[in-house]
């Protein structure tokens, strides 16, 4: 039997590292699933899957006992292309202080599989030099993930909703269609829009700016691309010469490269006192771990997308 060889190599196409990533949300009586972000799959220490997404710290500021769950394959899981999305259970390993450090880590404790449709991204390790050409991901309204070119900035555009970060991008995006409303930067106070099943499926409620989203640039240097960072505010998303401010990934990358090379089984095995920014859960979650792995494979908790 022939296998068909599919390259590893990160950052070849932006598109088919896009991971669109849920929590599970209370409405009414129903614990469901509700879409929290959008996130890029990065590179481990295997050359064929991966089990590392990387995203915004704000993404998953929560620490759910049933964890996250996250689509990847299809750049549009409620439509067309529902058919090619992968759904994988992921849990919040890795959460920087925010205020100082807004990415995140997602494990997936079941691999995620290198294809034709899936590929991992570059990890920018260099502050992004003056020669780029930069893209950001965007979520339409009918929840299709798509990409958009972007102009970066100077820092001194976006101080204002820098708030005192040590390091972070600054850039607009270069076009706009008002017509698929697209979720562009950040505001903690706007709550996701839940769904329960994909026949049900109707995100017209996701507001403007809910959603942080990736940031993907090339150089002459690096001639694929890498994530440098994830849109985490703006003045105006909905206006397109609004100035958006973006995390900054190569400042983090020590930590983030640690990260992504260790499975979740290992670091749980590894961290067994570990404490985040949620110590209050810290202790709650180590019991909760095999509860929430049955809760998962039972899909008893949630009205889970995979029907």
């Amino acid at each position: 039997m022939l296998y068909k060889h599919v390259s590893s190599e990160c950052g070849e196409e932006a598109i088919e590292t896009l991971a669109l990533v849920y929590k599970p949300v209370q409405q009414g009586p129903k614990r469901v699933l509700g879409i929290a972000c959008q996130g890029t799959i990065v590179p481990g220490k295997h050359q064929n899957h991966t089990d590392t997404v990387l995203v915004s710290s704000y993404c998953i500021m929560e620490d759910p006992p049933e964890g996250y769950v996250v689509s990847v394959g299809s750049s549009d899981p409620h439509g067309d292309l529902q058919s090619s999305a992968q759904q994988f259970r992921a849990q919040r390993i890795l959460n920087f202080p925010f205020e100082q450090h807004p990415v995140g880590i997602l494990k997936t404790p079941q691999p995620i599989m290198y294809s034709d449709t899936v590929q991992p991204m570059c990890i920018a390790s260099v502050p992004l030099p003056d020669e780029h050409a930069c893209i950001m991901g965007v979520v339409t309204k009918g929840g299709l993930m798509t990409l958009r070119h972007v102009q970066m900035l100077y820092e001194s555009d976006c101080q204002e909703l820098a708030q005192g970060l040590s390091s972070y991008l600054c850039a607009k995006v270069k076009e706009i269609d008002a017509e698929v409303a697209e979720t562009l930067g950040m505001d903690p106070e706007l709550d996701i829009y839940p769904f329960s099943a994909p026949l049900d499926f109707d995100i017209n409620g996701v507001k403007a700016g809910s959603l942080e989203t990736p940031l993907f640039c090339l150089t002459n240097e690096h001639p694929t691309w890498s994530v440098y960072g994830f849109a985490l505010n703006a003045f105006d998303v909905t206006h397109p010469d609004s100035p958006i401010l973006f995390s900054d990934v190569p400042s983090d990358l020590t930590a983030i490269k640690e990260h992504s090379d260790i499975s979740y089984q290992e670091w749980v095995q590894h961290h067994p006192y570990w404490e985040d920014s949620n110590a209050y859960f810290t202790f709650y979650r180590r019991l909760m771990h095999h509860t929430c792995m049955k809760i998962f494979n039972n899909k008893v908790e949630l009205q889970f997308i995979m029907q």
